[in-house]
C-alpha cells in the first residue's frame, strides 16, 4: 500500500516538475533572445531536453499503469 502511494506522488511530482521546466525555459528563452521567437526556441530545447532526461520515467510509468489496467480487468 505505502509503495503505490509513494508511486502516485511521486508520478504527481514528476508531471509538475515538468510544466515548471518548461515555464523556465519559456521564460529563459525570452530573456535571453528578448522576443517571442526565444520564448519558442526555449520551449522546444526545454522540450528536447524533458524528452532526453524524463522520457525513459515517463514510459515506465505508462507501462505500470498499462499493467495495472489489465490485472484489474483480470481480477
Amino acid at each position: 500500500m505505502l509503495t503505490k502511494l509513494i508511486i502516485t506522488v511521486f508520478t504527481g511530482m514528476l508531471e509538475i516538475m515538468l510544466w515548471l521546466i518548461l515555464i523556465g525555459a519559456v521564460v529563459g528563452g525570452w530573456m535571453a533572445m528578448n522576443g517571442p521567437i526565444g520564448a519558442v526556441v526555449g520551449l522546444v530545447v526545454g522540450f528536447i531536453f524533458e524528452l532526453g532526461f524524463f522520457g525513459v520515467i515517463l514510459l515506465m510509468i505508462d507501462i505500470r499503469n498499462s499493467v495495472k489496467s489489465i490485472e484489474e480487468k483480470k481480477a
